[in-house]
């Protein structure tokens, strides 16, 4: 839908909501969290996995990983927080509501969000390191034996999330963020532990501190002094409270 210039003109005045996630988003869903009680990176080595220094001698086991988190994935369906940002992107559009994620499950797009920046890549791609050429997996998952459509290297190929130590392009879009974001605007973290992204790359310096419209919702919340709303609650309990708010606040209340 073609907005009129009217209309722009009005939503530029009104707040922007920016939410970023974790994967405590996709708890709910029954996709296993990183680090929050027995994550993942609790009992599975970070550097034989997801680590750009050390992946490429780790080849079989990475792809190995990977497919697991996929098989995983397999039978996930979106829960009722990824519809309702769907809805709230759908009903404020994609020029208001920015849903920024470092979960590489897709379900906020099966949930129906129409533009979602993915900060650590995708699990539906494979990357070649030699010519960084993206291409997408098989039906059947992620092949290591696939060669590069581009170039033909079949070594220097890898799964399409971001790795530790490895560039993350999207990290550009985090610093937009933190130019854009006013005082009227809405930030609302999701299940996240903010020990990869801290807030201080999220919020610009006049939001660090308990800032009214700094909203955090995660059952075992972290660094708090940055967030002025806390609902200690699983993300589909904590948004539904907040719903009403969140509706007033970006009706310009």
């Amino acid at each position: 839908m073609q907005l009129t210039e009217q209309q722009r003109t009005v939503s530029a005045k009104l707040p922007r909501l920016y939410v970023f996630s974790g994967a405590g988003l996709s708890a709910e869903s029954g996709i296993s969290t990183f680090r929050t009680g027995d994550g993942i990176w609790t009992h599975t080595s970070i550097d034989e996995v997801c680590n750009y220094h050390t992946w490429r001698r780790n080849r079989p086991a990475v792809f190995r990983f990977y497919n697991q988190r996929i098989a995983e994935c397999a039978g996930a369906t979106p829960n009722d927080a990824h519809r309702l940002l769907a809805r709230w992107q759908d009903t404020w559009g994609t020029e208001r509501v920015h849903l920024i994620t470092q979960n590489i499950d897709g379900l906020l797009e099966e949930a129906g969000a129409r533009q979602v920046t993915h900060l650590h890549g995708d699990m539906i791609s494979l990357l070649c390191t030699d010519c960084d050429y993206r291409f997408p997996t098989s039906s059947a998952g992620m092949d290591a034996n696939a060669a590069c459509p581009s170039c033909g290297v079949v070594e220097s190929v890898k799964p399409g999330v971001v790795f530790f130590n490895e560039a993350a392009p999207e990290y550009e879009t985090l610093w937009r963020i933190q130019q854009a974001m006013s005082d009227d605007d809405i930030f609302i973290a999701i299940g996240t532990s903010f020990e990869v992204i801290p807030p201080e790359r999220l919020l610009p310096p006049s939001r660090y501190g308990r800032h009214a419209r700094n909203v955090l919702v995660d059952p075992a919340p972290s660094r708090t002094e940055c967030f002025g709303v806390i609902e200690p609650e699983p993300a589909t309990v904590g948004l539904r409270k907040l719903e009403p708010e969140i509706e007033r606040m970006m009706a310009g209340g």
